[in-house]
C-alpha cells in the first residue's frame, strides 16, 4: 500500500511540475529591430492584440541591456492597442521594444516607433509630417 501511495505521490509531482513548464512555455517575446534615437525625439512601442480573446502582456524599452521602461502586466483586450513612449537619450542611443506575450505570436502586432517632439505649444498634428520623418517598424 506504500508503494502505490509513493507511485501516486510522484505521478501527481511530475504532473505539476509539468503543468508549470508548460505554463513558462507558454509566455513567448516580440523583439522589434532597433532604432538610433535621440533626444528629443520621442520613441513608442506598440503592441495590438488582433485575437478574439483577452491577453496578458508586459511591455519593456530597452536600450543596451538597460530597461528604460517596464509596464507592469496587463489585460490587453481584442482589437486594441497598448501604448508606451520614452523620450530619446541626449547623445542618442539604440532602443528597442520587447513584447512578452501569451499564446501565439499571430495573435498580436508590434511595432516600434521614432517620432519627433512638439518644439513648442503651438505645435500640432499638422505639423508632425513637416517636422521630422516618421519611422515605424514590425516586431518579430
Amino acid at each position: 500500500m506504500k508503494i502505490m501511495w509513493i507511485i501516486f505521490a510522484a505521478t501527481l509531482m511530475l504532473f505539476v511540475h509539468a503543468q508549470a513548464v508548460g505554463e513558462i512555455l507558454e509566455q513567448k517575446q516580440l523583439i522589434t529591430p532597433t532604432l538610433w534615437v535621440q533626444a528629443p525625439d520621442m520613441f513608442a512601442c506598440n503592441l495590438t492584440n488582433v485575437d478574439h480573446k483577452i491577453h496578458t502582456v508586459q511591455v519593456r524599452i530597452i536600450t543596451n541591456g538597460k530597461v528604460l521602461l517596464e509596464s507592469t502586466e496587463l489585460p490587453l483586450e481584442p482589437k486594441h492597442t497598448t501604448n508606451h513612449t520614452v523620450e530619446g537619450l541626449p547623445k542618442g542611443a539604440p532602443i528597442y521594444c520587447e513584447f512578452t506575450i501569451d499564446g501565439a505570436k499571430d495573435m498580436y502586432r508590434g511595432a516600434a516607433e521614432l517620432f519627433p517632439t512638439p518644439a513648442n505649444s503651438d505645435f500640432t498634428a499638422s505639423d508632425y509630417s513637416a517636422a521630422s520623418d516618421f519611422v515605424a517598424i514590425a516586431a518579430q
